[in-house]
């Protein structure tokens, strides 16, 4: 019983550990690929703002992703 109880403990800690990590860590790759987007905007249409290319690679990538 004593050994169950070590083990339920490991399971528990281990789905709060991965738990933070999601939340904390969960919006980085999204930052990473918008900011790709806005680069590559900016590489294609040398004319667009920074604020632009960062709306309009928000926006579809949001529509992507379905947030």
């Amino acid at each position: 019983m004593k050994k169950n109880f070590k083990f339920i403990i490991f399971i528990i800690l281990a789905i709060i550990a991965l738990y933070f990590t999601r939340v904390n860590y969960g919006d980085h790759g999204m930052n990473k690929s918008i900011m790709a987007c806005v680069i590559a905007q900016k590489n294609k249409s040398k004319d667009m703002t920074k604020t632009e290319a960062e709306k309009y690679c928000k926006e579809e990538i949001s529509k992507k992703i379905g947030k």
